[in-house]
């Protein structure tokens, strides 16, 4: 499988799925000594020592300690509580696929501000092989790919779902976790602690697995999650050992997001109309909503663009509600089309 096609598999399933992104994280280091519950109703012998948890990396014994079913809370539900936070998932995968050696890593970057609302959302490892990266401050947008910078205007109520991967669409339900006792603080949060092997994994076949799960006692929300395991990678379905971690930090912290290196000080250089609403540019390419009557609209751009030394090229096509008309200046052509609907008018000005 490519990469290429894995990252198109990657933005599918954020653009798809409207994920939620909430489980995985890096491993604690295990406090001595953590105990486990016992059964309901079984009293510890009077003096007997408390059964040791197991550590991050040890293989989970069957034991009698206490088994409870793990119903991952919805992240995008509960984290969406939080004044604000930075989430980190990282996922890495080492196998083999149409039997030849297959290696790749791949991250996500999550920041997230209610009041005033923006966010921030970045992809990083092999997987993405050009930078991706979107941020929201209020009713502006900022798409980053590669060295393209997309900015765009928002409607009250349009705010994008940025966030990616509930636990319950990636990990499914977890049965037959074991609680580690006591809660532990985790990024300064009072979790739960859980711990897992593969017969608790029941979303994807794996023939061995253990992880750990750190859950928030007030919110319920995932603060961390770490898993590795050998199997069937339920992402790309090859055949190999995977490693998910996530990890959610700074929670109702300060944090500023900032615009895009690059990207605050995008201009057109083409006229826009002053009413413009759903404003959309990209390199040489503006594009907009506009309520201004259609013929006013089209002598704006007859007139300002003759203005500012664009000199029309062939004959325009103009009717009712419609226009097409060409400019050239210094070599180059720019193209503005302009369409009537329902009292809006639609404009598109590109350059090649």
């Amino acid at each position: 499988m490519s990469r290429r096609w894995k990252l198109f598999f990657v933005l599918a399933l954020l653009l798809g799925l409207t994920l939620g992104c909430g489980i995985l994280g890096g491993r604690k280091e295990a406090e001595s000594p953590a105990t486990v519950e016992s059964p309901a109703g079984v009293e510890e012998p009077e003096g007997a020592a408390p059964t040791q948890a197991p550590s991050g990396g040890a293989e989970i014994e069957e034991t009698e300690e206490l088994e409870e079913t793990l119903d991952l809370p919805s992240f995008a539900g509960s984290l969406q509580n939080l004044d604000s936070y930075r989430s980190y998932l990282t996922m890495s995968f080492e196998g083999s696929t149409g039997g030849e050696a297959e290696q790749w890593t791949f991250g996500m970057e999550m920041e997230y501000v209610r009041d005033p609302l923006a966010q921030r959302f970045v992809m990083t490892g092999e997987l993405a092989e050009e930078r991706f990266e979107s941020v929201q401050i209020g009713g502006q947008q900022y798409v980053v790919f590669g060295d393209e910078c997309i900015s765009s205007s928002m409607e009250e109520g349009d705010e994008l779902d940025m966030e990616v991967f509930t636990a319950e669409d990636v990990m499914g339900d977890l049965s037959q976790v074991r609680r580690v006792r006591p809660d532990e603080t985790v990024n300064g949060i009072l979790c739960r602690h859980y711990v897992f092997d593969q017969s608790s994994v029941t979303w994807t076949s794996l023939t061995r697995a253990q992880g750990e799960a750190w859950i928030a006692v007030d919110g319920d929300h995932v603060v961390k999650f770490v898993m590795e395991g050998e199997g069937n990678n339920p992402l790309t379905d090859e055949q190999g050992r995977i490693e998910w971690m996530y990890e959610v930090k700074d929670v109702n912290a300060p944090i500023i997001i900032e615009p895009p290196s690059g990207c605050k000080d995008v201009q057109s250089e083409y006229p826009i109309m002053a009413d413009a609403t759903e404003l959309t540019t990209m390199g040489g390419m503006v594009m907009y909503n506009s309520s201004t009557d259609f013929d006013d609209v089209l002598q704006f751009y007859q007139d300002r663009m003759a203005a500012e030394g664009w000199s029309e090229e062939g004959d325009a096509f103009i009717t009712s509600g419609m226009a097409m008309l060409s400019y050239t200046k210094d070599g180059r052509t720019v193209s503005v089309t302009l369409s009537e609907e329902d009292g809006q008018v639609s404009v598109l000005v590109m350059g090649e």
